[in-house]
């Protein structure tokens, strides 16, 4: 798809629209500079965490096991 198809399919699926959570998503996405990238600080703590993870240290939870966790200590 070329540029400017690309552009005119964007316009209209925004047009036709009706969720605001999915527009204010575009508007984020194109307004807010979202930055997805990790600092090497971020990196370091997750190659560390992920090392922990792959010699057998420390506790990991299932997703329902976290849910759980959460909902209680929102409580």
């Amino acid at each position: 798809m070329k540029l400017n198809e690309l552009k005119v399919t964007l316009a209209k699926q925004i047009l036709e629209s009706e969720s605001e959570a999915e527009l204010r998503s575009v508007d984020m996405v194109l307004n807010q500079g979202i930055n997805f990238e990790l600092s090497d600080e971020q990196k370091e703590q997750l190659d560390a965490s992920h090392a922990r993870y792959v010699r057998g240290e420390g506790k990991s939870y299932t997703s329902a096991q976290m849910v759980r966790r959460v909902r209680k200590a929102v409580r």
